[in-house]
């Protein structure tokens, strides 16, 4: 699925209603994908959320009315859908450096997030490696704790609590089964559950505090990293929707995805249709 084609065709919709309550499932409806997925996909490719998107594009169009035309403070805030005078003015103020009344007073510096172009370069052939994997339903057993798109950067410390806590050592049987990270995305568009766990076996028993996540039968599209680094982990995830599914007739099939961790390598699972 070209998601670059498709994202370029969500941005010109927010763009044509950034007055209005912009309707994140329609987007996503339209890109045939779940809100949640659709959060994923923009912020990995953009490099921000839809969320803070719309808001900078919002806050740098309220801005030019405010200085240029001298506009009514409110009814730019009401306007570019604030719910109050109070909530306009601290985001443009964290946005801008400057409060909105100061944004009218001439030679006021401002500033500018421009419309996004979405574009592929092509620079040469880019080798990716990844292979398909037809996989029977499974279950994985893990710690859960619920994040959101504007939390995630949060994971890598509760990774660190389940290390310290003894949990991880517990969970991967004393490190000797592949751990994974599970994304499961929620209803809510930018929230998902994420879990630390392992695939079950036929023997294991459920750990204490732990969930059983129920993942149905799939075709998986598998790519490996090399290393454990999140650096490296995040560059590929943006090659996968930049480049694999750019030109790949699959898409995503399912809310759930999961890397998956051995001492040297990790592996990237997408289920796929």
């Amino acid at each position: 699925m070209n998601y670059i084609v498709e994202l370029q065709k969500a941005i010109d919709y927010i763009e044509n209603n950034l007055e209005e309550d912009i309707n994140y499932e329609k987007i996503a409806k339209h890109l045939g994908l779940s809100s949640f997925y659709f959060h994923r996909i923009f912020s990995s490719i953009i490099g921000i959320s839809p969320a803070e998107y719309i808001r900078n594009r919002r806050l740098t169009c309220a801005a030019d009315e405010l200085s240029i035309h001298k506009s009514n403070i409110l009814d730019i805030a009401i306007k570019y859908q604030f719910n109050s005078n109070e909530s306009f003015t601290r985001a443009f103020t964290k946005f801008h450096n400057v409060t909105p009344k100061m944004a009218k007073v001439d030679g006021t510096k401002l500033k500018v997030f421009s419309k996004v172009q979405v574009s592929l370069k092509i620079e040469g052939g880019n080798k990716m490696d990844y292979r398909i994997e037809n996989k029977e339903a499974f279950k994985i057993c893990a710690i859960v704790r619920d994040f959101n798109i504007e939390t995630k950067n949060k994971i890598p410390k509760f990774w660190d609590e389940i290390k310290a806590n003894g949990k991880l050592k517990e969970i991967s049987k004393n490190f000797t089964r592949y751990t994974l990270g599970v994304c499961i995305g929620e209803s809510e568009a930018q929230e998902y559950k994420y879990g630390i766990g392992i695939e079950m076996e036929e023997n294991d028993k459920q750990i204490p505090g732990a969930e059983i996540i129920d993942v149905a039968k799939s075709k998986w599209v598998v790519f490996k990293c090399k290393g454990n680094q999140a650096e490296d982990i995040n560059k590929l995830w943006e090659k996968i929707y930049k480049e694999y599914f750019v030109t790949s007739e699959y898409k995503q099939s399912m809310n759930i995805d999961f890397e998956r961790y051995d001492e040297n390598n990790t592996e990237i699972w997408i289920p796929i249709m």
